[in-house]
C-alpha cells in the first residue's frame, strides 16, 4: 500500500517533467507511423476491410514496396529494423484485416536466413507500445515504463536530450548513393557490416556451426508463419526484392546456394510461391535506388507494381 502510494506520488511530481521529454525526438524517433497498422484509432475512422495484400519485413522491405496511388487495399507493415519475430505478431494481430485468400508477402534479403542473439536493442521493442498486445511485447513492463514515465525511466538520457536532441527522423533514413564509386562503397560497407554480424569471413565458404544454428532458428520462424497463414485460408507469398547491381555482384552463386537458395528449398515444405528478383533485369538502373540496398520510391512503385502483376492482383 505504502509502495503504490509512493510510486502515485512520483508519477504526479514528476508528470510536468515527463510531459516535456515526451516533446522530444529522442522520444518520438521510436514511435512508428500511427497510420501504418489497424488500431483501434484507426478503425474509428476507417471503414475499409477486406484487404488485398499486406508485407511485413524490416527495412529492405520498408523501402521496397510502394502501394500509392495502385487501386489495391494494402498496408506495408515493416519497419526499420524490425526482426522477424515481431514481423509473425505483427501479421497475427492484425491478419484479421485481410479478406478471403489476401496475399501477405514474407520478404526476404540476403540474410535472413541467418539469426544471431543480442542484435535487437531492448528500446526497439518501445516502438510497438500501443500497437501490439502488452502480452506479445518482450519486456513490457520496463516498455510501458519507458513510454509512460520516460524521465523516470532513463533521467541520464532524458537531461542529456533536454539539453541536445536527437534530430528528427523521416522517411528516407537512410545514406543516399549518387554516383557510381558511392553505390560500389556503400556495397562494400553493407556486406562488411553483414559478416562482422554473423562472423562470416569468407560468403564462399559454407556455413559456421553458429549460423547452421541460427539457420535452424530463423526457419522454424518462417514455417510458422506460412503455417499461420495456410491455416487461414490466406496466400503466403515469399519476396527476394532486387538489390542495386554493385551489391548484387557480391552476392556470387556459391554464396546465394549456401544462404539463400538452400535455405529456401529447405524451409519452403509447402511450395508457396517464392518471387526471386535479386538481380532482376528490370531492375539495375541506378535511379531506382537510394543506396546499394534500398529502393527508392521511384523503384518501390514500380517494383510493386512488378510484384502485384505477377500476382495478378493488378493488369499493366
Amino acid at each position: 500500500m505504502i509502495k503504490k502510494i509512493v510510486k502515485k506520488g512520483v508519477s504526479i511530481a514528476l508528470a510536468p517533467i515527463n510531459k516535456i521529454v515526451k516533446r522530444t525526438n529522442w522520444y518520438k524517433n521510436v514511435t512508428p507511423e500511427w497510420g501504418k497498422f489497424p488500431i483501434e484509432k484507426w478503425y474509428r475512422t476507417n471503414l475499409d476491410r477486406n484487404y488485398d495484400i499486406v508485407n511485413v519485413g524490416s527495412s529492405s522491405a520498408l523501402y521496397a514496396f510502394n502501394y500509392e496511388g495502385i487501386p489495391v487495399k494494402a498496408f506495408n507493415w515493416a519497419m526499420q529494423p524490425q526482426s522477424m519475430e515481431y514481423s509473425f505478431r505483427i501479421l497475427k494481430n492484425f491478419s484479421s484485416i485481410l479478406g478471403p485468400k489476401g496475399i501477405i508477402l514474407i520478404p526476404l534479403g540476403p540474410f535472413s536466413g541467418l539469426s544471431v542473439t543480442g542484435k535487437w536493442t531492448e528500446r526497439l521493442n518501445d516502438r510497438y507500445y500501443g500497437i501490439l498486445d502488452p502480452s506479445t511485447i518482450d519486456s513490457y513492463n520496463r516498455v510501458a515504463l519507458r513510454r509512460k514515465q520516460p524521465f523516470l525511466a532513463d533521467p541520464k538520457n532524458a537531461i542529456k536530450r533536454l539539453i541536445k536532441d536527437e534530430k528528427p527522423k523521416h522517411f528516407p533514413n537512410c545514406s543516399i548513393c549518387l554516383s557510381k564509386e558511392a553505390f560500389e562503397n556503400d556495397a562494400q560497407r553493407w556486406m562488411n557490416g553483414w559478416q562482422k554480424e554473423f562472423g562470416i569471413s569468407d560468403v564462399n565458404a559454407p556455413k559456421s556451426k553458429e549460423n547452421v544454428a541460427g539457420s535452424a532458428a530463423r526457419m522454424e520462424t518462417f514455417k510458422q508463419m506460412i503455417d499461420f497463414c495456410l491455416e487461414r485460408d490466406l496466400r503466403p507469398v515469399l519476396v527476394m526484392p532486387p538489390v542495386h547491381p554493385a551489391l548484387a555482384k557480391k552476392l556470387t552463386s556459391q554464396f546465394r546456394e549456401t544462404y539463400i537458395y538452400s535455405f529456401v528449398k529447405e524451409m519452403n515444405i509447402h511450395h508457396i510461391p517464392y518471387l526471386d528478383y535479386l538481380s532482376c533485369e528490370e531492375f539495375t538502373d541506378d535511379g531506382f535506388y537510394y543506396n546499394a540496398f534500398f529502393m527508392n520510391e521511384k523503384g518501390a512503385k514500380q517494383f510493386t507494381k512488378r510484384v502485384l502483376n505477377e500476382l495478378e492482383l493488378i493488369k499493366e
